[in-house]
């Protein structure tokens, strides 16, 4: 009986995350797969996966998302199922308006392919649980690409006759489209980087096909791949590119001549809410930065997705080891426990009326009900349970100190919303009390709102400094 009511609450839960997309004009495309499809054998997999070239070629009007996850099978009594990783439950809350799956390849393995007889009613499930959905989406079911070799033992005359007519027989039953991607791959080895997995230039051409069966046009002739991934577009006359990144929205605003040693700062909340530091820096020669954690509340998980696309930046594209958090109110709660957590990646921290205690703002009064829940929510607790939070943005303000982050803080003395004496005052106190470089811009007659300056100079003097 449990099990049916998590079922249900569960299949809620999607149906209400599909209802709210269906408002937004975005086409939504869900990329099931396995290793062919996350780009396991692509360096810089996040731009040059193929679902990632698919959504630069297709544009602003489409999100592509990639659910593929290497070594998995579409065989629920395989080795490795693709439905029972996270990536499934990810890819129904999407509520795609297509699903394309590329799965079957790891099956051919002789202990997965034992189980081949359950392909069918496998793959059905999978079909069928996305043709669920209120977006009613176009499920395509692809062929897999070749197998040059027998390696991880598997086989490519299975994939050819085997897991094909199997596809065949699926799609002819649930009206699912078929891609072929068999036969444009065959005969071109070139196109893989160890005769298993595509290459940047295989998963070009994949994007390719992909672009001309949703189009029915080719690719543009003057398209170019980004040098970021993501479709690009503009922010305040610099280029920027938004891309999906662990579930959540990321983008990067690109300065006209990037500053020497790739400077950057990171803002977790609120893009182009009150952007004049932002927009400082980028004519400075920094790029700027966005990973949509708003609502998290700092929460675990938030953090580590941070760090992620920190680690991403760093290495594919050669951003400054340490770089500038910036939080606005409850984005000044994640800036101050992501530098606590990650100092030794931290040049320093700019907080604008930030949350230092959960407790006077969203859970004072009860005058903040939906972004209480969303704490709550953020962190499995209850209005039972949440006395016992002990991760307050003011007791992190400790380590900042201990590991000599300097921190610049503007805060409204009169903001009614953050309390300025039971949150930024605190923080306040505690740095003057250390020798760590720190400034206060504390605006005597200012609410919560506006945040930041008219004149964001002494902001990014600072930022600057300790770049």
């Amino acid at each position: 009986m449990m099990k049916n009511k998590a079922t249900i609450l569960l299949l809620g839960f999607f149906l209400l995350s599909c209802f709210n997309s269906l408002e937004a004009k975005t086409i939504k495309i869900a990329c099931v797969g396995n290793s062919i499809t996350q780009g396991a054998a692509i360096k810089n997999m996040q731009r040059d996966s193929y679902p990632a070239v698919l959504g630069q070629m297709l544009g602003e009007a489409y999100e592509v998302r990639n659910y593929g996850y290497s070594g998995r099978t579409l065989l629920m009594s395989g080795d490795r199922p693709w439905m029972k990783e996270t990536k499934f439950q990810e890819a129904l809350a999407f509520c795609p308006d297509i699903v394309t799956i590329m799965l079957g390849t790891n099956d051919t393995k002789p202990f997965n392919w034992v189980y081949q007889d359950e392909f069918p009613k496998d793959l059905e499930t999978l079909v069928r649980a996305f043709q669920a959905l209120p977006s009613n989406p176009q499920v395509i079911i692809c062929y897999p690409v070749p197998a040059y070799r027998l390696d991880w033992g598997i086989n490519d005359s299975i994939i050819f006759n085997g897991v094909i007519p199997y596809i065949d027989q699926v799609a002819a039953k649930t009206g699912a489209k078929i891609l072929d991607l068999y036969t444009p791959f065959s005969g071109k080895p070139e196109l893989f980087a160890d005769m298993i997995h595509p290459n940047e230039a295989g998963a070009y051409q994949l994007a390719e096909i992909f672009y001309k069966y949703l189009t029915g046009n080719d690719v543009p002739a003057d398209f170019k791949p980004s040098p970021y991934p993501g479709v690009k577009t503009q922010w305040k006359g610099y280029d920027m590119y938004k891309f999906p990144f662990k579930e959540r929205e990321a983008r990067i605003v690109v300065p006209k001549e990037a500053a020497p040693g790739n400077p950057w700062i990171w803002r977790p909340a609120f893009f182009g809410a009150f952007a004049q530091v932002d927009e400082a820096l980028l004519a400075k020669g920094y790029h700027v930065v966005y990973l949509d954690c708003t609502h998290d509340f700092a929460k675990p998980q938030a953090l580590k997705d941070g760090d992620a696309l920190y680690k991403y930046l760093t290495k594919y594209h050669s951003f400054a080891k340490k770089m500038a958090i910036e939080g606005f109110s409850r984005g000044g709660m994640y800036a101050i426990n992501w530098a606590a957590n990650y100092p030794h990646k931290t040049a320093c921290v700019y907080v604008d009326a930030p949350v230092c205690d959960v407790f006077s703002w969203p859970g004072k009064d009860g005058a903040y009900a939906t972004e209480w829940q969303q704490f709550l929510d953020a962190w499995g607790l209850n209005n039972e349970t949440a006395s016992s939070f002990n991760q307050q943005a003011i007791n992190y303000v400790d380590t900042l100190i201990a590991k000599n982050i300097p921190l610049i803080l503007v805060a409204g003395k009169k903001d009614k919303i953050v309390p300025y004496k039971e949150n930024a005052l605190l923080l306040k106190k505690k740095y003057e009390a250390s020798d760590v470089d720190f400034e206060a811009i504390i605006k005597k007659r200012c609410d919560h709102h506006p945040h930041s300056l008219d004149d964001p100079t002494p902001i990014v003097e600072f930022i600057m400094k300790h770049q």
